[in-house]
């Protein structure tokens, strides 16, 4: 019988670690007023130019080879609100500009909530440097500043990576 127990147990850690139900664990970024966990696979990135950007994180395996650009990424910025305005009063402004621009299409809007704060998501499509790019960016404030983590990939890629934008946002602190 003890033999059974000892096969069984050993034909049930094979079925474990072979199904992929193990975890290869994330990486974690806690600098400038800021934490959230990202995919281990994932690298910071670090050649920034987006404007009030703290930090951009990105999948190596989506750099476009002619330009070096990051094509799935996330990148968090953090940016004063006026202190005549509202988190939503900014996040309206910035979606009417954009409206302007005719490669850009809302595909969705809603309240979030992440880790107590009260926020708000866009998903958009947009043309990125001559690439359309499907873009999922969340709002929220803290001490009068929006921080803004923008979640972008590919068109035919950006489904495939709710998962690790999943991992962004739901870790995402303020300090």
């Amino acid at each position: 019988m003890k033999k059974y127990a000892v096969l069984l147990m050993a034909v049930l850690a094979v079925v474990v670690f072979s199904s992929g139900c193990t975890s290869q664990g994330n990486n974690t970024y806690n600098f400038k007023g800021i934490s959230f966990n990202y995919s281990s696979s994932w690298q910071e990135i670090s050649n920034i130019k987006t404007q009030d950007a703290l930090v951009g994180v990105g999948d190596p395996d989506s750099v476009d080879k002619p330009t070096n650009s990051v094509n799935t990424l996330v990148i968090v910025q953090k940016v004063p609100i006026s202190s005549n305005s509202t988190l939503k009063q900014f996040y309206d402004d910035t979606y009417a500009q954009y409206a302007q621009d005719s490669t850009f299409q809302t595909i969705s809007n809603k309240t979030i909530k992440v880790n107590g704060l009260t926020g708000y998501e866009n998903v958009h499509k947009i043309m990125v440097n001559g690439v359309l790019k499907e873009e999922r960016v969340v709002w929220l404030e803290k001490n009068g500043n929006a921080y803004v983590i923008l979640c972008g990939a590919l068109i035919g890629d950006f489904d495939g990576q709710q998962s690790n934008f999943n991992i962004v946002i739901n870790s995402f602190k303020i300090q």
